[in-house]
């Protein structure tokens, strides 16, 4: 259905510039999930059949794609109002008379009181002006696009969660708010990648790299406002991880917990955590391995319902999951029995097992690593508490290392992009995404590759986090010489 509607909008998609499939395929993925939100809905409800509910979207979209090739076949479609948003173009002249005539009744002082001196270089020139402004454009369709289709999915995937558990709209839009800064920082590096080979390919395949290259300008000069363009966006990307995105993953862990049903936890402190058990008990921990299934520091409380004083307490230094026994058994520790102001019992243990703290292992578990809530200090200083209490924390350590070296693999993105795009020749656009996704999915499997090394221990962390950086970028870089200036 989607392809019955693509079809005729394809076919007058001349008209509409470069950007129209971009915005297109925001609005009809939206439309789409929109419409078949509304009918799951209305089928939950018992206003509509289950199989018109499940098929509301589909038959919307074959009228809809009936009707716009019928109307294609006797009126092209305009598609021009697009175009209107997101222009893409030559650069214009400021009269009739041509550009070169503007340009030479600009003064050097004029040109100088607007550009600062960069190597000896103007910058930003024409030319830059020209590269960046097409770049950039090009960087907010793909990230605009990127994001609206991950919003659009999750709503989607949490569709049930959100019927089930009747979540306010408020929350909805609360959780999706806060969980697009941590769709923006994951994705940015392949929109950049994207956002390169599309720029350059296209001057690559309408000659101008050619023709700006007879001018006796280097093809490095072209490449450089791209290049600090990527180093800026890195350097955002640092920031907001180190400012914003721990508040914004913390808030977005707690709505997801609270759309899907799980229990009520504290979320303000990423390495202290309260979360309210079973059997009216409260949890509370300074670190869970949800690999090896390892508490730290934990203890659980036990109150009375009705007067919520607490009745019986356990605290431990470490816990961990027996398969064998379907029980934690917990390690170095004590258990005091309370009545009022009054201690009944008091005793140590060793090892122990408490059948009546029966929550398993997938009770704390958290969708959200522990790491991405905390920002750079955060992180080191809780490393070193848990190391001082004899904790494996070399996992940890390597996701450390990756918040430096996570947000430098954009500037690697673009470096590694510009040859794949200046060799492209006169293949289309098709062979521009088909090289982005083959070369994100190589960076992806070898940057999770050396990244289990590091948590394994085979590798030391600081080598596990940078080593796909520094081997894309020299991959980059050499490709970078190799091509004709």
């Amino acid at each position: 259905m989607l392809a019955l509607v693509g079809i005729p909008l394809g076919l007058s998609s001349k008209r509409g510039g470069k950007s129209t499939g971009f915005v297109l395929t925001i609005l009809l993925v939206f439309v789409y999930y929109s419409i078949s939100l509304i009918g799951v809905s209305l089928a939950r409800q018992g206003r509509v059949t289950p199989s018109l509910g499940a098929w509301l979207a589909d038959l919307v979209f074959l009228v809809g794609g009936v009707f716009l090739l019928w109307r294609s076949e006797r009126r092209p479609i305009d598609l021009s109002v697009f175009r209107s948003w997101f222009k893409i173009g030559a650069l214009k002249p400021a009269s009739s008379e041509g550009p070169a005539l503007s340009i030479r009744r600009e003064s050097t002082a004029d040109r100088l009181s607007r550009r600062w001196r960069l190597f000896n270089l103007h910058f930003p020139t024409i030319l830059d002006d020209y590269v960046l402004r097409d770049f950039a454009v090009y960087l907010a369709l793909i990230v605009s696009s990127f994001l609206m289709l991950l919003l659009v999915f999750t709503l989607f995937e949490l569709l049930g969660d959100i019927l089930r558990n009747q979540v306010s709209p408020l929350t909805v839009g609360e959780y999706l708010l806060n969980v697009a800064p941590y769709f923006l920082y994951n994705t940015t590096p392949l929109c950049m990648l994207l956002a390169v080979l599309v720029t350059f390919g296209l001057l690559q395949r309408s000659n101008e790299i050619t023709a700006i290259k007879a001018t006796g300008i280097s093809l490095y000069r072209i490449v450089v406002p791209v290049l600090i363009a990527a180093t800026l966006v890195a350097g955002m990307l640092f920031l907001s991880d180190q400012v914003y995105l721990p508040y914004t993953n913390k808030r977005q862990d707690a709505l997801r917990n609270l759309i899907k049903g799980r229990p009520a936890q504290t979320y303000l402190r990423p390495d202290r955590k309260w979360i309210f058990g079973e059997n009216s008990t409260i949890y509370y921990y300074q670190f869970f391995d949800p690999d090896r299934d390892v508490f730290g520091s934990l203890s659980v409380f036990q109150f009375d319902p009705h007067t919520f004083q607490i009745t019986h307490r356990m605290t431990a230094e470490r816990a961990h999951w027996s398969e064998s026994m379907s029980r934690w058994l917990y390690e170095q520790g004590w258990e005091r029995t309370l009545n009022g102001s009054t201690v009944e019992s008091y005793r140590k243990f060793d090892v122990a097992t408490f059948p009546q703290f029966a929550e398993a292992p997938a009770y704390f578990k958290k969708e959200i690593k522990q790491s991405s809530e905390m920002s750079y200090d955060e992180l080191r200083r809780y490393i070193h508490d848990l190391e001082q209490s004899g904790f494996d924390v070399v996992r940890l350590r390597v996701q450390l290392q990756k918040k430096l070296a996570y947000p430098l693999i954009t500037l690697v993105m673009a470096v590694i992009a510009i040859p794949f795009a200046l060799s492209a020749g006169k293949r289309g656009a098709i062979a521009g995404v088909a090289t982005a996704i083959g070369i994100g999915v190589v960076y992806w499997t070898v940057s999770g590759l050396f990244e289990a090394m590091g948590n394994l221990s085979q590798l030391p962390p600081a080598v596990a986090a940078w080593s796909p950086d520094l081997v894309f970028a020299f991959i980059g870089g050499y490709l970078i010489l190799r091509i004709p200036t």
